[in-house]
């Protein structure tokens, strides 16, 4: 176990600003409680405290962003194939990706293959039929606590246009809903995000890009720990990671780095016709919080935070931006 010892009323008040359950239990690690830091002193671990809160600032706005933009995306994407903003006229026409599960028993080889199929088909409909209540007790959420949206079409005795049951939905819970939708207007979302279709031939892009910039943006949210991705939930659909590198032409992501997330950044931002001059501030900003880092800790701190790779794929992204 490694001790720090705090010396003075400075470096207590600063302990007490940062919480000593939130600062020194959350940043003695990274990734996870087996990789100790070893700090040497106190300001290394406030070096690496304040590196994360810089990053959250940095990365907040833009995350929000993206979550924003994606929504009117997908909103889009649905009014052009239904022309309805209605759930239930959407429901039926757009939400219904279990179709594409139904089990041909001509297709398969053997007994037991059609039973796995009917196990997924079966899984489709139960999602579909659980997105529709999440859908529903939101609406209910929503009005219980006096939303004012809620109220105004509820009370009129109309149902809540789509637009406003995505202001109501979690980030996690749209991702849901993108996921339940069909090829068709899945196909129609991945080329209104000018994702190329050789890198997206399953239209499932950007559901993955959802999944995956939920958990930074929880985190965030929540002011918990993202400088090392402890925050990350599962694995990550290797088709992000291939789309990714196939455009930009930058190896080695495993979303194990926070520079990762940076890229995954960028990539969206392009993606969604962000300027050039918005994204070159932000790689500034985030380089500038790395080179404050590599300042204030050791090199074997340094090091487990930020990659060997670092300088040179943050080049890269660089080009990446300008191409």
């Amino acid at each position: 176990m490694t001790f720090i010892e705090i010396r003075g009323s400075n470096q207590k008040r600063k302990l007490m600003n940062m919480g000593y359950y939130h600062a020194y239990k959350g940043y003695r690690y990274i990734q996870n409680p087996a990789k100790v830091v070893s700090y040497s002193k106190f300001a290394e671990l406030v070096a690496v405290y304040q590196f994360d809160s810089e990053l959250k600032r940095i990365l907040y706005s833009q995350v929000m962003f993206i979550e924003t933009a994606i929504k009117n995306y997908v909103l889009e994407s649905i009014v052009l194939l239904t022309h309805s903003d209605d759930f239930a006229t959407i429901y039926s026409q757009v939400l219904d990706n279990y179709k594409h599960y139904a089990p041909r028993k001509n297709k398969y080889s053997s007994d037991k293959d059609v039973e796995r199929a009917e196990q997924k088909y079966k899984k489709q409909i139960k999602n579909r039929l659980e997105l529709r209540n999440k859908i529903y007790k939101v609406q209910t959420n929503a009005y219980s606590n006096n939303n004012q949206i809620a109220k105004h079409y509820l009370e009129g005795d109309r149902a809540l246009p789509i637009w406003a049951v995505f202001e109501l939905l979690s980030l996690g819970e749209f991702g849901y809903f993108v996921s339940c939708m069909n090829y068709e207007s899945r196909h129609i979302l991945s080329a209104l995000m000018g994702i190329r279709k050789c890198d997206d031939t399953a239209a499932q892009l950007p559901q993955t890009i959802i999944f995956t910039i939920k958990d930074l943006r929880n985190a965030i949210a929540h002011n918990d720990v993202v400088f090392d991705t402890r925050f990350r939930t599962g694995k990550i659909a290797k088709r992000l990671g291939h789309a990714i590198e196939n455009e930009t032409l930058i190896k080695g992501k495993r979303f194990n780095s926070i520079t990762d997330y940076l890229l995954l950044i960028i990539y969206i931002l392009k993606h969604l016709g962000e300027s050039k001059t918005v994204m070159r501030r932000l790689i500034k900003e985030f380089d500038d919080a790395v080179s404050r880092l590599r300042r204030e800790v050791s090199e074997e701190i340094f090091s487990l935070i930020i990659y060997t790779d670092y300088n040179g794929k943050l080049e890269r992204i660089k080009k990446y931006v300008s191409a």
